[in-house]
């Protein structure tokens, strides 16, 4: 895909228009899909606060319904019979009475003075009651503790265990005042309200709901789910285990009997947000469908503003497949485009006169050079050779320069300088190139005649690294070198195994990216007995991109480059390790590369010490 997309400038203005489409509708999309999320929660915790406060509206009338009852009960004249222990059994009917009239779940209790239960509309048979004068605290028969009151008004009495019942309930207590005297207090008056009744009332057909009791601390009276209240992180006594995100509703505290109580309602986060999947689709199907026309009019437009740049290329690329200079670039516009058409024609009609020139002046030097003697033919056709192997290499850079030259005269003065620039670095590229040619010619032709002396091989790679790391200071940290410690001096010739270490030490670090390690290694080699006194090996590995398997066996040979575009952007001519390979032979060595894994390249120079079998120096002089 970007090799498609770098091979095209059409391809290059849609990606980049394209990418601009999606970053900003995915941003847009985003924030919608924010926006409402957050509505969603709002919401929700909204309609949570809403239904907590019907749910607390829902006990607190059927509380407050049940005190106004007790407080008329309190006041039927039937209690008087309080006094004398009720006898006849008038009260105990008039409480299983309002009980049946008032469908209620719980029972009520009627204690005289003295804590003793008088009466009760519990249809369950209790003990003997107990003289008045000798109430047992504490006994079924007499009233306990958690229920005695004081006051005229209705008490209510917060979640406990039923003293008689011994089930969970809530409860009010109201003192019973005589209708004869309303200072003259008779007894209590009890109504019980069982727990999972109120639950009922709260939880109805809902669920995850939780009813908390505040005051110094808070305590969690009732949760349905039951672990609800740990999971939402209501109950601080056992704190939440699992990941779940809730919102939460709370109903608003009032004064009255259920002061002390808040019920809280709270959903899991996925099920409130649901609906925005349909939402995240729906943004989808709109990106897609906003998509389409917006790629077919990128589309269209990047045609029309590439026709030009299509033609100039297209020409280019015939004129340099068929060596015609004959052909035209088509001018299409007046912009500046239509310009660089016009100046390019101008240039191949130079061209093609120059060209014709020259070719003119070639069958003159043709003519000339067939009346040369034999030795001069053979001179002339070594150096077609030659000219026929760096023709490609120095005819980019030259057509570059001169297509530099051309831009340079005509466009404006604030653009000069670029162009000059690269003038400059083509000039420095066929500069590099005719230096390293023109060291492949001596080595060609040094059979023989190479200058030797001592040369400490360890001092010269040094020296090498340190020159190299010069121009590249950056990765000082990547080269490391190991000598071995051994002495590893040697007669060569300083200046060429310099060249060669240089090349190699060159490319490794050329060819690789900064912060990717470069190892540089001396060591000495042991040969066998009667084979000479040893040898020294010279290693450079990295751990860069590499060469591959069928670019091996051609690195050393001249022009030979494994990546043309890598190649371009270092300034390599495929001669470096042509020259290296020279090098190792002249001093009787030898050099070979192979795959350092798990990636990158190690090349290996070896070069002989001592004489070889027949007493001779293992260095030609």
């Amino acid at each position: 895909m970007m090799r498609l997309i770098t091979r095209s400038i059409g391809a290059k203005i849609l990606a980049a228009l394209m990418a601009i489409y999606v970053v900003t509708y995915v941003a847009t999309a985003l924030v919608v899909y924010s926006g409402i999320r957050n509505g969603l929660m709002e919401a929700g915790t909204g309609a949570l606060n809403q239904l907590a406060d019907l749910k607390y509206e829902r006990l607190a009338t059927r509380i407050d319904a049940l005190a106004d009852n007790l407080t008329a009960w309190s006041q039927l004249e039937v209690m008087n019979d309080l006094v004398s222990g009720d006898v006849d059994k008038r009260v105990t009917a008039a409480l299983e009475g309002l009980k049946r009239l008032y469908d209620l779940p719980g029972d009520i209790y009627a204690f005289d003075t003295a804590g003793t239960l008088i009466a009760s509309s519990s249809p369950h048979p209790l003990p003997a009651v107990k003289p008045p004068t000798a109430p047992t605290p504490g006994g079924l028969r007499s009233l306990p503790p958690e229920w005695r009151v004081e006051g005229r008004a209705p008490t209510f009495l917060d979640k406990h265990r039923d003293p008689i019942s011994g089930g969970w309930t809530v409860a009010l207590a109201i003192p019973i005042l005589g209708t004869f005297a309303p200072d003259f207090r008779l007894g209590t008056l009890v109504v019980t309200l069982p727990w999972p009744a109120l639950e009922t009332l709260l939880y109805g057909l809902d669920t995850g709901t939780v009813l908390l009791r505040l005051g110094p601390g808070v305590d969690v009276l009732s949760a349905s789910p039951a672990a609800l209240a740990r999971q939402a992180g209501l109950d601080s006594a056992n704190p939440p285990t699992g990941a779940n995100a809730y919102i939460i509703g709370r109903s608003v505290t009032h004064d009255g009997l259920l002061r002390a109580w808040q019920v809280v309602v709270a959903q899991d986060v996925p099920t409130v947000t649901r609906p925005l999947r349909h939402v995240a689709l729906d943004l989808v199907l709109l990106g897609l469908c906003l998509g389409l026309p917006i790629v077919i009019s990128v589309r269209w437009l990047a045609r029309r503003l590439t026709a030009p740049v299509s033609d100039l290329t297209r020409v280019v690329r015939e004129i340099a497949d068929t060596d015609r200079l004959d052909i035209r670039v088509p001018v299409s516009s007046e912009d500046e485009l239509g310009f660089l058409a016009q100046s390019f024609n101008r240039m191949t009609e130079t061209l093609q006169r120059a060209m014709a020139e020259l070719e003119g002046m070639n069958q003159s030097l043709e003519g000339k050079v067939a009346a040369r003697t034999t030795e001069l033919e053979a001179a002339i056709a070594a150096q077609r050779r030659l000219i026929r192997d760096i023709s490609h290499e120095v005819k980019s850079p030259l057509a570059r320069l001169s297509m530099a030259l051309g831009l340079a005269r005509r466009v404006a003065d604030a653009h000069a300088p670029l162009q000059f620039d690269r003038m400059e670095r083509e000039i420095a590229t066929i500069a590099s190139l005719a230096t390293e040619l023109l060291t492949l010619a001596k080595l060609e032709g040094a059979d023989s005649a190479v200058a030797v002396g001592p040369v400490d091989l360890a001092s010269l790679i040094a020296d090498v690294i340190d020159d190299a790391l010069f121009e590249v200071p950056e990765r000082a940290g990547d080269v490391h070198f190991n000598p071995d410690g051994q002495p590893a001096i040697l007669d060569g010739n300083a200046d060429l195994l310099r060249r060669a270490v240089e090349n190699v030490v060159r490319n490794a670090l050329f060819y690789t990216s900064p912060g990717v390690p470069v190892a540089v290694a001396l060591e000495r080699l042991d040969h066998p007995a009667g084979a000479g006194t040893g040898g020294l090996r010279i290693t450079v590995a990295d751990q860069g991109p590499g060469v591959p398997d069928d670019a091996m066996d051609q690195l050393f040979e001249p022009f030979y480059r494994v990546d043309q575009a890598r190649a371009r952007a270092t300034g390599g001519s495929g001669i470096g390790l042509t020259i290296c390979k020279r090098v190792m032979e002249l001093h009787r060595g030898g050099i070979r590369a192979r795959h350092n894994h798990p990636h990158g390249l190690v090349v290996e120079m070896d070069l002989p010490l001592g004489h070889d079998a027949d007493g001779n120096p293992d260095i030609q002089r």
